[in-house]
């Protein structure tokens, strides 16, 4: 999720490439590259690929009426499963040598330090057509491109077998078990919109807590707040 993120982010500044924006995509695949360098994620994606095609073909014995739409889901993990195991090593490895970005890189652990006064050829970049810059940002994001489109597609896929739940968190507090029939991913808890508090997630593989926190003061840590919260939760897995 966190790769969905950052792409997203990255293909936002790509809308309009003018040189700040190209400059703030550059930001963007350097955090995107430190992220691949320290997970697999690669890996991880493909695992969990693997894990929902299995899911998606043990229901497909159950579920007659929903099974061609089942099977065009299984298509499509197989080809983005396919996409992915061909790119060669991890994620980030075609970065790793590259000598304008490990510049930028080593740049960027300063305060203000990415610039074109301190770094003469990023200012040359910056300054070069925008076709080539364009150019530039695509070669250097494309196996992200293609990681980040299997996720997507695993997003659609999880995000359809949900549970939802109207609850009550009694003193701004709720705690529960998750069964062991489902591989849950990941949850969602939805609040009405005039609230002036927020909830702070705890979880694990066998249970989840929630305690809903007073947001009204950021300046200062925020307190349990000790109300009874009506909130809406939703359990995904596939």
């Amino acid at each position: 999720m966190r790769l969905s993120h950052l792409m997203k982010r990255f293909n936002n500044h790509l809308e309009t490439p003018t040189p700040e924006n190209c400059q703030a995509a550059v930001m963007v695949l350097l955090e995107i590259y430190s992220l691949s360098s320290r997970l697999d994620v690669k890996n991880a994606t493909l695992h969990i690929m693997d894990g929902v095609a299995q899911s998606i073909r043990e229901n497909r014995e159950i579920e007659e009426s929903d099974k061609f739409r089942m099977e065009r889901i299984l298509e499509k993990l197989e080809e983005k499963s396919k996409r992915l195991y061909n790119l060669s090593g991890q994620l980030g490895q075609h970065l790793k040598s590259h000598n304008f970005l490990n510049i930028l890189r080593q740049r960027s652990t300063i305060a203000g330090g990415v610039n074109g006064l301190d770094i003469p050829l990023f200012s040359y970049w910056l300054n070069l057509p925008e076709k080539k810059r364009i150019s530039d940002l695509n070669d250097w994001i494309t196996p992200y491109s293609t990681a980040f489109s299997a996720i997507e597609l695993l997003m659609e896929v999880i995000l359809e077998n949900k549970e939802t739940q109207q609850l009550i968190a009694e003193g701004g507090f709720y705690q529960a078990s998750l069964g062991s029939a489902r591989d849950y991913q990941f949850l969602s808890i939805k609040l009405p919109g005039n609230v002036s508090f927020y909830p702070e997630i705890s979880a694990g593989k066998q249970r989840f807590s929630v305690r809903f926190v007073d947001a009204s003061l950021l300046e200062t840590k925020g307190k349990q707040n000790f109300e009874n919260v009506e909130f809406t939760l939703t359990l995904y897995s596939y």
